[in-house]
């Protein structure tokens, strides 16, 4: 998928600013559509919108949900029937593939084209009958019904999207990047009634996939485990929090630098435990070798003022475990151990060895 440009990120900061305005002001719209790979803040919205649209009172007689296969015109009568007892009501549809383009057509899943590249985009691409039939109805959308559409797929050239963002809000919700994860972590622990430092919530971050559900489950666990103390530690979290192979791969790399062949095969073991394949961690592992020989050879030419230049986008902590690494090894049994890494994988890759074996090799003769 292709990165996304200022001007789109721009344009979906301003219609997420729309989208608190209608929650802030308890005004909500009569169509919404949420899409993007981050669950948590789809939830989130939804949730918002629901307490907004909805009474505890008469929730149930006004929420109607449907799923998967869908029949639009199921869709279309239960937005028409009034709410009983209230002034709203509000109809949910996830994954109705309804903001999907058929296959075959020369139509992408998700476009990441800009606005206005070429007429067919202007004018949008043409759906399927039900595509069409909702796109007649979306601007007919009474007052008293609001619509949410909860999509895995989505084709931005299809007419009906372009209905949902004329008449509606359509919002991607992608995940977040560890700058913006870190303050998040923090207001986590705060919601809490924990203060947590910056380096314990950039090793939080930094130790986990930038999955907003697995660090809210992290942030309760730790919590609970510090009992009444307010001040979360970076102990707190390297203790408490779960393994990951990113957690376990700068854990493998501090017994790699000592040489410390016993701990590394340890937490080879600890690594496979996660479900990890061979194959991943033998990449990982060659990958973050070659990285901190290119950190090594900065630090030798005394251009330590370079290493953000090259590597951009790496988080800060990440970074600053890396140069500590990197100061603790020799250029020379960097590059030894690059060698060794990629003739473990050409090996496993030929099919002359096990992927398991090589590595155990591999971190043997260290």
């Amino acid at each position: 998928m292709a990165g996304k440009t200022s001007a789109s990120k721009g344009k979906n900061s301003e219609v997420l600013a729309i989208l608190k305005d209608h929650i802030k002001n308890r005004n909500p719209g009569r169509v919404y559509l949420f899409y993007g790979n981050e669950p948590f803040l789809i939830d989130y919205y939804v949730d918002e919108l629901k307490k907004v649209v909805l009474s505890n009172e008469t929730k149930e007689l006004n929420f109607v949900v449907f799923e998967n296969k869908v029949v639009v015109e199921d869709i279309i009568d239960s937005c028409d029937t009034f709410p009983v007892f209230a002034d709203k009501k509000l109809v949910l549809v996830k994954n109705s593939m309804l903001f999907s383009a058929k296959k075959g057509k020369g139509t992408s899943m998700d476009s990441e084209q800009g606005e206005g590249e070429d007429e067919s985009r202007e004018q949008g691409t043409q759906g399927s009958k039900n595509q069409e039939a909702l796109k007649t109805y979306i601007p007919l959308i009474p007052e008293t019904t609001c619509l949410i559409f909860i999509e895995d797929q989505v084709d931005k050239r299809l007419g009906l999207f372009k209905q949902v963002q004329k008449y509606g809000v359509a919002a991607e919700f992608n995940r977040l990047g560890e700058n913006e994860l870190v303050p998040w972590v923090a207001k986590g622990f705060k919601t809490f009634g924990k203060s947590v430092s910056s380096d314990a919530a950039m090793h939080l971050v930094g130790i986990n996939e930038p999955d907003m559900y697995a660090l809210k489950n992290e942030i309760i666990k730790i919590c609970s485990y510090a009992g009444d103390r307010k001040e979360i530690t970076l102990e707190d979290i390297k203790l408490m929090a779960s393994p990951t192979i990113k957690s376990v791969i700068f854990d493998l790399l501090d017994a790699v630098a000592k040489k410390n062949a016993p701990k590394a095969l340890n937490l080879l073991d600890e690594m496979l435990q996660l479900k990890e394949p061979e194959q991943k961690i033998l990449s990982m592992l060659s990958k973050q070798t070659g990285e901190l020989l290119k950190l090594k050879v900065l630090l030798n030419k005394g251009a330590e003022h370079q290493i953000n230049r090259y590597f951009q986008g790496k988080h800060p902590y990440a970074l600053k475990i890396m140069v500590g690494q990197a100061r603790q090894m020799e250029e020379k049994y960097l590059r030894k151990l690059l060698k060794s890494c990629m003739e473990a994988e050409t090996s496993y890759k030929k099919g002359l060895i096990d992927a398991r074996l090589a590595l155990e090799l591999l971190l043997s003769n260290i």
